[in-house]
């Protein structure tokens, strides 16, 4: 006779019957928490009550000893691993400017929106000079009545009619108005902005009809020729990067993974979140994809080491208390083989793959077929082909 309730589902009846009808529902996050870890402790108790009534049940009657299951195994072994960090990251432009006024004025005409391609040298704005314009001819006309004064005290002098006094007066006061009119002419000049990047245009700050000033942007351009990949890196990872260093990254946007090399690491740590920033390089072929500000993600080898025991976290499985266990095959007192349920310690894990600190050797043998639902104890037979141990690189 063969048992029909697994132990799980036993566990389960005897959870449900053990609770009173009028027990109180736990509904802060204090009561629940305490429900949990009682829970927890009585499950652990009905599990060991409920192994050690099957072993009674088998040795009284035999037609309720459990069939052997079939499993596959795999030989524990040292074997490398290699662990990554992964670090949030953003496309970025190498080069950005801010195409800027030289003067102050109105915004007559802009020529560009956001996302637009520009030249260096195009004619970004224009700007309206008219207060610049009426100097200019306030100017010419005192500079006509100057230059009228100036020749007559020149005509005056040469025939030794009155003082030298006058006569360098209206020289000077001539010469002056035109060094005026020409600083206007400069400053009119600057009424055209022009762009002083090859790139794209990122933002457009100012509108046609609005009021510039000198210095102040009114359009931003990035260079999209030359793209970088730039990640804050935590402070922890400072002796794990390194200069010329392969790395992997990956576009989640555009589906998009290459690998490229560290090109700069920044000198200082940010105060606030404790990271530095790491640049890396784009390949040439992928410019073309890749856009200024996207998302990005880096993967930063911080961790390598050999003759380590690592295993499939596939085979790993977890008590309702967290502590973690593998099954291994082993021989009991009368030499049959049963499975074992081993508590290990954990450490790194990449990609699927996790490093065992304690609780496993080299030469146990690690059951990864057939796991799932066994107990402690549980009679088990080997497949045929178990599988051989391989070197993990992670």
């Amino acid at each position: 006779m063969n048992r029909t309730l697994s132990a799980s589902f036993l566990l389960l009846l005897l959870c449900t019957c053990g609770r009173a009808p009028d027990d109180a529902v736990p509904e802060t996050s204090e009561e629940i928490q305490q429900a949990l870890k009682d829970r927890r402790t009585e499950l652990r108790t009905l599990t060991k009550e409920v192994e050690d009534l099957e072993l009674k049940l088998a040795e009284i009657d035999p037609t309720f000893a459990p069939n052997a299951t079939l499993v596959a195994y795999e030989t524990v072994a040292p074997s490398s691993f290699t662990n990554f960090a992964e670090v949030q990251a953003t496309v970025r432009a190498s080069e950005t400017a801010m195409a800027t006024p030289e003067i102050p004025g109105r915004i007559l005409r802009m020529n560009f929106e956001e996302g637009d391609a520009i030249r260096k040298g195009q004619l970004v704005a224009t700007l309206d000079v008219e207060g610049t314009e009426t100097q200019r001819a306030e100017l010419e006309t005192a500079a006509s009545l100057a230059k009228t004064v100036y020749e007559r005290q020149a005509k005056l002098w040469e025939q030794n009619i009155g003082s030298e006094i006058q006569y360098l007066q209206a020289q000077n006061n001539y010469e002056r108005i035109q060094q005026q009119i020409k600083a206007i002419d400069v400053q009119a000049n600057k009424r055209n902005v022009y762009a002083p990047l090859t790139g794209t245009v990122e933002s457009v700050m100012l509108r046609t009809g609005e009021a510039a000033l000198p210095g102040a942007p009114i359009l931003s351009i990035i260079s999209t020729n030359d793209l970088d990949i730039i990640a804050d890196a935590p402070e922890d990872l400072l002796t794990k990067v390194k200069l010329r260093q392969q790395v992997h990254v990956r576009i989640p946007a555009l589906g998009l993974e290459f690998d490229a090399p560290i090109s700069r690491i920044g000198r200082t740590v940010d105060r606030a979140n404790r990271t530095f920033e790491v640049e890396i390089d784009v390949p040439r072929q992928y410019m073309a994809q890749l856009k200024a500000n996207l998302l990005a993600e880096v993967e930063v080898q911080d961790f390598e080491a050999a003759d380590l025991i690592v295993v499939s976290q596939d085979q790993i499985q977890q008590d309702v208390d967290g502590q973690r266990y593998v099954f291994t095959a082993e021989e009991d007192e009368e030499g049959e083989l049963v499975a074992r349920k081993t508590y290990v310690q954990t450490g790194p894990s990449y990609n699927n793959q996790a490093v065992i600190e304690s609780g496993l050797k080299s030469g146990d043998r690690i059951i990864t077929t057939g796991g799932r639902g066994l107990t402690d104890g549980q009679p088990i037979a080997l497949s045929q082909s178990p599988l051989q141990p391989t070197t993990t690189n992670g």
